[in-house]
């Protein structure tokens, strides 16, 4: 399933199970050719949740998470953006990545983000689910 996502839709969306967040422009050369790569993902892992956002149209969203390229590909879990890509990945490194992240340690993911987050100062996301 892929579905357009707002701002109020975020944090509810993307709080239980796995998700993966697609921000685009769809002028945007780059975000035409991963586009069939999505697709294809998309296809074949039905039971996924695909959001996506028309970042020049959500720039809330775009800020709250500190789009610097397009696309950029956020993986949630239950409430964590505990993978990000900045550019399209292949429809088969989309399915590597999201099996790797459903098999993840969460406390290992989630401690890895806030190291990150102190580094960097972007948290990418500031909903982390409860803790």
């Amino acid at each position: 399933m892929m579905k357009a996502l707002s701002a109020d839709q975020h944090d509810a969306a993307l709080a239980e199970g796995l998700a993966v967040l697609v921000f685009r422009v769809a002028e945007s050369p780059a975000c035409q050719s991963f586009q069939p790569e999505l697709d294809t993902f998309v296809a074949r892992r039905p039971e996924i949740a695909v959001w996506t956002v028309e970042a020049m149209e959500q720039r809330d969203l775009s800020d709250r998470h500190g789009l610097r390229a397009l696309p950029t590909i956020v993986m949630y879990r239950d409430g964590l953006p505990a993978r990000r890509f900045a550019g399209g990945l292949s429809a088969d490194d989309l399915v590597e990545e999201l099996d790797e992240l459903a098999a993840a340690d969460m406390d290992e993911e989630y401690n890895d983000w806030m190291v990150e987050m102190m580094e960097t100062g972007e948290a990418g996301s500031p909903h982390v689910g409860s803790r």
